[in-house]
C-alpha cells in the first residue's frame, strides 16, 4: 500500500508489528489459518531478550516481537506499546527532518541489527509509528552446529519403545495400544511415566516405573536397534566437515550411553543431553538450549533434526533451524510441522544425507 502526499512525496506501508507473549503459537496461527510464510527469524543483538519473526503473504508483512516478560505483566499492557505500524520511505533522514520541522517529537534514526534504518514517533493515543528504509537485506545466521533427536530420527527405535511400554503396563493390567502410544511419541521417558502414573493411578513411584521401563527396553534394544543409513551418512559428512554435533533426546542417560556405544556412534557426538538433564522436556526448548550451551554455539546458529511434533515445537521455541522428518506419516501432517524450516513430508524414506548437507551449506 502506497500513500501519496500533496507534494508528490510517497510513503509505503512496510509492515505491521505485534508484540506477543508466545511468539511460536502466534506465528503458527498466521501460517496455519492465513497462509503466511516465515521470511526470517531474528534474535536481536542490540536489544537483549528481543526475538522477532517476519512473516509475509503476497506484499504484506507482519512482524511478531517477543521480549522477556512474564505473562501477568504482558497481559496488563500497562506501560508499553504492543502494536506498531512501519512505513517505508526512500530517505529516512529527509523524512526525519521533515517531521522535526513540523514540530513532531521523533526518536533519533538508528540502524537495526536486521538491516533497517529507522526512527519512531507516537500518535496522539500513543500508538507507535516507525519510519524506515532498508539499508541492507537481512542475512540469515549460518548453521554452525547440528543437534539430532535420537529415537525415530537417528535410530529406528519407536517400535521397540512401544513393545517396552506394552510389557511394562501389562504388569499393571493396562492394555496399551499403538493408538495410545502415538500421543507420547516425542515425549521424554520421564515425562511419559509421570503422565502414565497419573492417568492410571499407579501406586508405584515414577522412578520405579522409569527404572522398569528402561530395563525392559534395553533388553529389547540390545537385540534390535538400527541406525537409519542416510542419517549415519549425514553424521559422517558433518564430522568430516568439522561441524560440532549433539544428541538431544527424551531417552534416559543410561539408554543413550549404552546404545550409542553399541552402535559405534559415541565418537561422533561432542555432546549428549537427555530430557532428564533439564527442567522441562519437549515441547519446552530446554533440552535444545542446553545442547547449544554445551556446544558453545548460539541457538540461532544450530540446526535440529526431529521426527515429532513436540521436537519441532521445542526446536522452533529455541529459535533454531529445524528439519522435520516425521515418524508418523498421517495425512494431513500435524500443523506443527508447518513451522519447520525444511520438511521431508514422507519421512525418513525420502531423507537424503547429501541433499540435507547441501541445504545446510546454502543457509
Amino acid at each position: 500500500m502506497v500513500f501519496l502526499f500533496k507534494n508528490g512525496y510517497k510513503m509505503k506501508l512496510q509492515h505491521i508489528g505485534l508484540e506477543v507473549f508466545d511468539i511460536y503459537n502466534v506465528s503458527l496461527f498466521y501460517q496455519k489459518y492465513f497462509d503466511f510464510k516465515v521470511v526470517y527469524n531474528y534474535v536481536s543483538k542490540n536489544t537483549p531478550g528481543l526475538k522477532t519473526i517476519f512473516l509475509k503473504n503476497c506484499n504484506f508483512q507482519l512482524e511478531l516481537l517477543q521480549r522477556d516478560r512474564n505473562e501477568s505483566y504482558f497481559k496488563s499492557k500497562s506501560d508499553s506499546v504492543f502494536f506498531h505500524i512501519n512505513f517505508k520511505v526512500k530517505n529516512v533522514e529527509e523524512e526525519y527532518k521533515r517531521l522535526k520541522k513540523l514540530g513532531i517529537e521523533v526518536s533519533q534514526p538508528r540502524l537495526t541489527g536486521d538491516g533497517f534504518v529507522e526512527f519512531s514517533l507516537l500518535d496522539p493515543e500513543n500508538n507507535l509509528i516507525e519510519i524506515s528504509s532498508i539499508k541492507h537485506k537481512y542475512k540469515k545466521p549460518q548453521i554452525n552446529a547440528v543437534i539430532f533427536d535420537f529415537d525415530g530420527t537417528l535410530v529406528d527405535s519407536e517400535e521397540n519403545y512401544y513393545k517396552a511400554d506394552k510389557i511394562l503396563l501389562s504388569q499393571y493390567d493396562i492394555h496399551f495400544t499403538e493408538d495410545m502410544k502415538k500421543k507420547y511419541i516425542g515425549t521424554g521417558n520421564l515425562e511419559m511415566m509421570k503422565q502414565i502414573k497419573e492417568a492410571y493411578s499407579i501406586k508405584d513411584s515414577v522412578e520405579t516405573l522409569l527404572e522398569k521401563k528402561n530395563s525392559i527396553y534395553l533388553d529389547i534394544a540390545r537385540k534390535d536397534t538400527k541406525i537409519f543409513p542416510e542419517m549415519k551418512k549425514l553424521i559422517e559428512i558433518l564430522k568430516k566437515n568439522d561441524y560440532p554435533i549433539a544428541i538431544a533426546s527424551g531417552s534416559s542417560p543410561i539408554i543413550l550411553k549404552e546404545l550409542l556405544s553399541k552402535l559405534s556412534l559415541t565418537k561422533y557426538f561432542d555432546v549428549v543431553v537427555s530430557a532428564e538433564d533439564v527442567k522441562k522436556g519437549k515441547p519446552a526448548p530446554d533440552i535444545f538450549l542446553e545442547a547449544a550451551k554445551r556446544l558453545e554455539v548460539n541457538p540461532e546458529n544450530c540446526l535440529v533434526l526431529e521426527d515429532s511434533v513436540y521436537g519441532v515445537e521445542a526446536a522452533k521455541r529455541s529459535f533454531m533451524y529445524c528439519m522435520a522428518i516425521p515418524y508418523l506419516i498421517e495425512k494431513p501432517l500435524n500443523h506443527h510441522f508447518l513451522s519447520a524450516d525444511y520438511l521431508y513430508k514422507n519421512g525418513i524414506k525420502d531423507f537424503r544425507a547429501n541433499k540435507t548437507f547441501s541445504w545446510i551449506k546454502s543457509i
